[in-house]
């Protein structure tokens, strides 16, 4: 509905957000100009209230040190019997330091406290079990990193615990980092660093995602070696991107050669784009901020269709298959916090139109079939509710944004609260239940509902930090705006000299762009009411890419 593509990019931004965002209330005034009275805010944030409530107080009962809660049985997870999904596991009590922050937001104060003197005390890591580098990092470093901050905020009398547990961390996951290309092994000893024979195949989402907690753990601990580690592992893969500034899904960290030829903004990819644009903003790390655009506008020439971003083979750049993982919403949000509201809302009511067909998003849905494939599994997950939230942020008041966020809500209580917490659906179409209840329920999809639907000023009330002075992690922890990690370098005088040769048409004497009327190709899917499954061709798509270079002038 608006001239694109690509991302607002280059030495104009503030002019071409403030194009688009004219283009925008053009078309959705009559959307913004609803409010949501204030009682109902309250009466919603407070039905999130009591379900924060049900599930903490259920795992503090029933699963408590245990490192997860099983709502269907009423105790912990103590074994590992999942495979994968069981490798961040290390009896160090998980759920609850992942849950630090949003205790905060959620003002159980006296349990954070509780909390934060059971961790100093008795949570330690040398342990000598092997453990999935990328969870540990975001869900408990991350943890860690977020509830010292908050502490020393909150509690007087905190000296700093949280803190000392977190670099003893940082040190057991850098050794992981011990390879020829700098890129991190998926797993990780705590106690001896790299196991003997494990895999050296890692996801982009696994060497791409520690830019925000090695980043704030440098800041905190004057140590600049975590962030360095984190951003050289980043150029290490994304040096060896390909003409179509697209990456693999997978790498091999002692060649670096890309193990496969998929590219994704969902499983495997999706905290890489998330952390470019979140480092950018937290550390002020220009470098970070032009990878990010190019990526950007990959992303959006190569894997965007209608409202979804699909995956598609990394070196043509044309679509792979028509199934969609809730982890690829990822990308509404980062549309929104780029500027572009109204291609973050309409990715967000196109998602939110799946979620409406179970009331849940399945794990892998199949838009050519309209269905979900075999992985009909939905682990309450918080992607879209992160979106939700974001416009939230961007439209405040919209009542619209609100009854999302508060339908969620409501299918959640009804369907996975259960007498010991809530359980994940194990099918959305029969709606049987799962006996589990992971850590980041507690940690970003409660927060997130709460945070998309209470009146601002509880919000401001709750937390230490103003929310446009924060960052959330892709776990939901809360990072306060700092400047750039001790000891990294400043591309304050490379960035202005390598964007004009990385984004010519931004220049300041580049044409400002207009809003167009539809392109016939985007006047087909209007016609069509965006029936996917018969537009999903590679001569389509090609014609697409053609038509692109043209629709922004």
């Amino acid at each position: 509905l608006f001239s694109r593509p690509g991302p607002l990019r280059g030495h104009g931004p503030q002019k071409e957000n403030a194009m688009r965002l004219l283009c925008w209330l053009s078309l959705f005034c009559h959307v913004v100009a609803e409010t949501v009275p204030r009682h109902e805010r309250v009466a919603a944030a407070q039905k999130v209230q009591d379900m924060y409530r049900h599930a903490f107080d259920s795992y503090m009962m029933h699963a408590f040190p245990a490192d997860e809660l099983r709502p269907l049985t009423c105790d912990g997870r103590l074994k590992r019997e999942r495979g994968d999904l069981d490798s961040m596991l290390g009896n160090y009590s998980m759920t609850l330091i992942d849950a630090l922050d949003s205790l905060i937001i959620f003002k159980r104060k006296a349990a954070f406290k509780v909390a934060v003197s059971y961790i100093q005390d008795s949570v330690h890591f040398d342990k000598d079990i092997e453990v999935s580098t990328f969870e540990v990092n975001i869900r408990i470093l991350g943890g860690l990193l977020s509830g010292h901050q908050h502490a020393v905020k909150v509690l007087p009398k905190y000296k700093g615990g949280l803190l000392n547990k977190a670099v003893d961390l940082g040190e057991r996951l850098l050794r992981a980092f011990d390879t020829p290309t700098g890129m991190p092994r998926c797993r990780v000893n705590l106690r001896s660093g790299i196991p003997k024979g494990s895999s050296t195949t890692v996801t982009i989402a696994e060497a791409g995602s520690f830019l925000l907690e090695f980043g704030m753990l440098s800041v905190l601990s004057g140590q600049s070696r975590f962030y360095n580690a984190a951003k050289r592992s980043l150029l290490a893969f994304w040096s060896r991107r390909n003409a179509l500034d697209l990456v693999g899904t997978s790498i091999d960290v002692n060649s670096g050669n890309f193990v496969d030829q998929q590219s994704t903004t969902g499983p495997g990819q999706d905290s890489f784009f998330e952390y470019l644009l979140k480092g950018y903003i937290l550390f002020k790390d220009l470098e970070l901020l032009d990878i990010f655009l190019s990526a950007y506008a990959a992303v959006e020439q190569h894997h965007s269709f209608e409202g979804f971003t699909y995956t598609v083979d990394m070196n043509k750049g044309l679509m792979m298959n028509t199934h969609l993982s809730p982890l690829a919403c990822v990308w509404a949000s980062l549309q929104v916090l780029i500027g572009d509201v109204a291609s973050g809302l309409r990715s967000v009511l196109y998602w939110y139109s799946l979620w409406k067909k179970h009331d849940a998003l399945p794990e892998v849905f199949d838009t050519r079939a309209e269905s979900p494939t075999q992985a009909r599994d939905s682990p309450l997950r918080p992607e879209l509710i992160e979106a939700i939230f974001y416009l939230s942020l961007a439209l405040p008041g919209d009542a619209m944004v609100f009854e999302m966020a508060k339908s969620i809500a409501t299918a959640i209580d009804e369907q996975s609260r259960v007498s010991c917490g809530f359980a994940s659906v194990a099918d959305v179409t029969t709606k049987r239940l799962d006996n589990r209840m992971d850590s980041f329920f507690l940690s970003e999809t409660l927060v997130y509902l709460y945070l998309a639907m209470a009146p601002a000023d509880e919000v401001a009330s709750a937390i230490p930090w103003s929310m446009g002075a924060s960052i959330f992690t892709t776990e939901g922890h809360i990072f306060p705006l700092q400047g750039r990690p001790p000891g990294s370098d400043d591309p304050l005088a490379t960035s202005h000299r390598h964007s004009e040769v990385l984004f010519p048409s931004a220049a300041l004497t580049a044409p400002m762009p207009t809003c167009e009327a539809l392109s016939p190709f985007e006047r087909v899917a209007v016609q069509q009411r965006c029936r996917t499954k018969y537009l999903l061709t590679p001569s389509y798509q090609l014609q697409m890419i053609a038509e692109t270079t043209r629709r922004c002038r």
